[in-house]
């Protein structure tokens, strides 16, 4: 992901680019209008040139977005040790004399013809080594070799229309084919790939995109130029497209305002969608209003509308260990102390995440539907309270980052049919433990805040060591006492039929206020944090192949998010 600096420098320059485009062509369309040697265009015309226009210069934006992120990386990538263009397993240096000489002379201005993405087009390609590797050199003078074997078997043409591979048995031809010949289409968009293996029948072409391929070479190609900052090892684990959101994440307090959006648009608006998503990551919580009106107020009925909302805009909600609908719910005038303290709304309930009890904290994001009654509610934001504790308080940030604190529960709340105990006419109950032990701030490998785990009700008997025990818990106490601080909740206002929807390894939330006399039904539901991530993958693959049609679905599905991240941000 790239730096917030390099990101910054991209943004600017993109929007500079697309607001004077957006003159130019609104002048250009005025233009058409005044001048008397052309026909006057209707109205419903100039509407259809101008978006023309406009989705060309959308086009060269994100071209120019791609250039500037080049330039904006070379002072970064610049400090990397030279590289010697000497091959490892050939012990001599490649000869790239061919493959420069074809970009002598070629515009590299991002403001060029082609636009910004022409770095990421191929100036050259030639095969080495007996066909056995492919040296391809891009329009920004960067040059990799590739395998050919490798080249061939991630062709999509070996997969079929479930995006599974086709055979098994391809695994053990592909290293049996050597590129004959390569040639780059004449715009540098394509590159045509001649395989041969033997027989003249076994002989294959296929065709390549030029961004696919620069996308994957600081991963899988032989640098050939200087200052390449290419991966030295294999990929660090799955990742995620919302990574670099989430490195750069800001810290939020009192006058945080509350995202919001309309349901009933989002349902129909993908773009929408990945930008809800995106703002699941940062600021962490939103409100959505508009999302339907229940037929009733029951176990079942009551939570339809957030049910089939969630399920349209990322998926299934977590299915519950024993109740039988994938969503909870809570009314007001329920006999709260036979349900258990959370769900008695006269209970004062301190700021807290849920799941604190079930290992691995599997509820990601929270879903919280107002399905009767119009009430205020509270969050307040787990980075900004870590952040104040590790700057004022470094000593209590570090015990609550390293020792282990237990929340454990026994949830009687359901009979074993599913439904609530209280609503199945004695039938008998279907407890079941839970028990969860993880520091109250879980930290990852570079330091990042991954997770807060905080709800003081469901605080278990914690194994402390006899040492660290006082000295813990005034961190335990000054920690809880941090997440009530004024300064850090902010209120918002919660309206009927609107859900607000939380990280909840990120934000904690309060029992909300119900106005006298308010009868209030609230739903409440889970998703993990693998369907979150991977919703949000598939829409932003959508969105690559809307912008550009050469990349589609056959291309994007199966890569690395780290590979895929450059294709589709």
């Amino acid at each position: 992901m790239l730096p917030a600096s390099v990101a910054s420098t991209c943004s600017v320059a993109r929007g500079a680019f697309c607001g004077a485009s957006q003159r130019l062509t609104a002048g250009a369309v005025r233009g058409v209008k005044a001048t008397s040697t052309l026909p006057v265009q209707p109205r419903n015309d100039s509407a259809k040139l101008m978006a023309r226009v406009m989705t060309k210069v959308d086009k060269a934006a994100s071209e120019l977005y791609s250039a500037t992120m080049l330039t904006a990386m070379a002072p970064q990538t610049g400090t990397m040790a030279k590289r010697s263009l000497a091959s490892p397993r050939l012990g001599k240096k490649p000869a790239l004399s061919a493959l420069s000489r074809s970009v002598r002379g070629v515009c590299t201005s991002p403001f060029g013809l082609l636009g910004a993405t022409r770095g990421m087009k191929i100036a050259s390609a030639r095969p080495v080594n007996d066909g056995k590797q492919v040296d391809i050199e891009f329009a920004d003078k960067t040059a990799y070799r590739f395998h050919t074997a490798w080249i061939k078997d991630a062709h999509p043409s070996l997969t079929g229309s479930d995006y599974y591979r086709k055979s098994a048995k391809t695994l053990f031809e592909v290293d049996q084919y050597m590129a004959e010949r390569v040639q780059p289409s004449e715009d540098g968009s394509k590159l045509e790939v001649h395989f041969k293996n033997g027989l003249v029948e076994n002989s294959v072409t296929e065709q390549y995109i030029s961004t696919w391929l620069k996308a994957f070479a600081p991963y899988v190609g032989q640098p050939l130029h200087d200052g390449d900052v290419t991966a030295s090892s294999s990929l660090p684990g799955t990742g995620s497209l919302l990574d670099g959101i989430y490195r750069n994440r800001t810290p939020w307090d009192s006058t945080m305002q509350m995202p919001t959006f309309d349901g009933e648009k989002m349902v129909e608006d993908e773009d929408m969608q990945v930008e809800f998503l995106e703002r699941m990551m940062d600021p962490g919580v939103a409100l959505i209003k508009n999302i339907g009106v229940p037929e009733g107020f029951d176990h079942i009925k009551a939570g339809i509308p957030m049910e089939e909302f969630v399920g349209k805009i990322i998926g299934r909600l977590n299915q519950h260990p024993v109740r039988a609908t994938r969503f909870g719910v809570i009314h007001t005038q329920a006999r709260g102390e036979i349900a258990g303290a959370d769900y008695d709304h006269k209970n004062p309930l301190s700021m807290h995440t849920d799941h604190s009890v079930y290992h691995g904290t599997p509820g990601y994001l929270q879903f919280m539907y107002q399905a009767r009654g119009s009430v205020s509610s509270k969050v307040c934001d787990g980075v900004a309270l870590a952040n104040y504790m590790k700057e004022n308080h470094p000593e209590d940030y570090e015990l609550l980052t390293t020792v282990q604190l237990t929340h454990s529960s026994r949830n009687c709340i359901y009979a074993k049919n599913g439904a609530y105990r209280r609503d199945a006419n004695g039938g008998d109950g279907a407890s079941f433990e839970l028990v969860h032990t993880h520091p109250v701030l879980t930290l990852d490998k570079d330091g990042h805040l991954e997770k807060v785990i905080q709800s003081e009700t469901k605080r278990g008997v914690s194994a402390l060591p006899f040492d660290i025990y006082p000295r813990y818990m005034e961190a335990y106490k000054r920690w809880t006492q941090l997440v009530e601080d004024e300064r850090f909740k902010c209120e918002f206002d919660w309206p009927e039929h609107s859900v607000i929807v939380m990280n909840n390894w990120r934000v904690l939330h309060g029992r909300a206020t119900v106005p006298p006399n308010t009868e209030r039904t609230m739903v409440f539901g889970y998703v993990m944090k693998t369907i979150y991530e991977n919703r949000h993958r598939l829409l932003k693959q959508r969105q690559a192949e809307r912008s550009n049609p050469d990349i589609n679905d056959r291309w994007l599905t199966r890569l690395p998010n780290q590979v895929l991240t450059s294709l589709v941000q």
